[in-house]
């Protein structure tokens, strides 16, 4: 297949077609490239004659030699897909027994966390196309359950560099665990990591609320769980760090959800008034992340939601108590937060 040939040649560093897009489609692949020839890549191809006499052999040489190289699992793990994509057989079958020795001397939570959403490209590209690949499927679990055991250990004292660099590592390894669609057993055992995240004290916040969201997500938190736990975390008696940790960690990236949940929509809207001007203040850039996300039309939605605004006119509003005294204060911080979040 010309695609084949092309991925050898990105594997010899000459990218004579880069893909533009790359679809997937009932377990097939559609792949778009875009073709151009260099010069250099003549000499190119000469200079890779050290690896193999064909382009296969030269490409599974470098492949190899790569390998053997990398210190980092994920890595590792991406060299082997790239090897499985190229159809290089003996580079897929020394990257797997690498994957497989380092991962035995691996107890670096982030780092095999790291292995697994290349891993599960690797199970769903060798369906499509290189037949079974036993030892990867049984590889995956194994590393799955190492992961989450060296969960809670990783997500302890993380400075803020460390804990945003953490969530991804846990996001996406989230997707890459339902993706491999691995055995019921071993995803009850990830996800009854992330529940125990929430209950660990030490666990840094931004984790904690990491975890909340991808359970709740998965229909594994309740929405009347999820409030408590929301107010729990976002009570005056919390450091505003903290609390603003979790907050991020819950609704970044999905802040739609406040639309739909009252409950959830409450225990947000109490923990923002109950934050004094400063605390307000420091976490605006925080909370114009978190809403910049949402559009014109959703954030007049959430509105809608929170002052229970219908079309049936004033009867939909609700009374609060002291509404004068409270509303100016409160109207300058949401109009702050909206004009913030659109000027992004």
């Amino acid at each position: 297949m010309r695609s084949t040939l092309l991925h050898r040649l990105n594997a010899l560093d000459v990218p004579w077609g880069r893909l533009t897009d790359a679809g997937r489609s009932r377990g097939t692949f559609r792949e778009n490239w875009q073709l151009r020839w260099e010069p250099e890549f003549a000499v190119r191809l000469v200079e890779n004659l050290l690896y193999g006499s064909t382009i296969a052999e030269a490409a599974a040489g470098r492949l190899i030699e790569a390998m053997g190289k990398e210190a980092g699992l994920g890595a590792l793990a991406s060299l082997v897909r790239d090897a499985m994509i190229a159809d290089l057989a003996r580079a897929t079958e020394s990257g797997i027994a690498a994957l497989e020795t380092k991962a035995a001397l691996t107890s670096d939570g982030e780092a095999l966390l790291g292995a697994l959403p290349p891993m599960a490209d690797i199970l769903r590209y060798g369906e499509a196309r290189a037949g079974t690949v036993e030892h990867l499927a049984a590889l995956m679990p194994r590393i799955v359950v190492q992961a989450a055991l060296a969960l809670p250990y990783t997500a302890r004292n993380l400075d803020a560099a460390a804990a945003a660099k953490l969530r991804g590592a846990i996001v996406a390894a989230d997707a890459a665990i339902q993706l491999a669609q691995l055995d019921g057993d071993i995803v009850t055992t990830w996800r009854d990591v992330l529940s125990a995240l929430l209950h660990d004290d030490q666990a840094t916040r931004l984790i904690a609320g990491t975890a909340a969201r991808l359970l709740y997500e998965a229909e594994l938190l309740a929405a009347d769980r999820a409030a408590e736990l929301m107010a729990r975390m976002l009570s005056p008696g919390t450091p505003v760090a903290e609390a603003a940790g979790f907050f991020e960690g819950f609704f970044d990236g999905a802040g739609q959800r406040l639309i739909h949940d009252a409950a959830l929509r409450g225990a947000v809207d109490a923990w923002l008034m109950a934050l004094d001007e400063d605390g307000f203040t420091a976490n605006l850039p925080l909370f114009r992340r978190v809403f910049s996300a949402l559009d014109r039309t959703e954030r007049r939605r959430l509105m809608d939601a929170l002052f229970a605004r219908h079309s049936g006119g004033a009867k939909g509003y609700r009374l609060v108590a002291d509404a004068a005294a409270i509303w100016p204060a409160h109207q300058a911080r949401v109009i702050e937060l909206l004009t913030s979040g659109a000027a992004r």
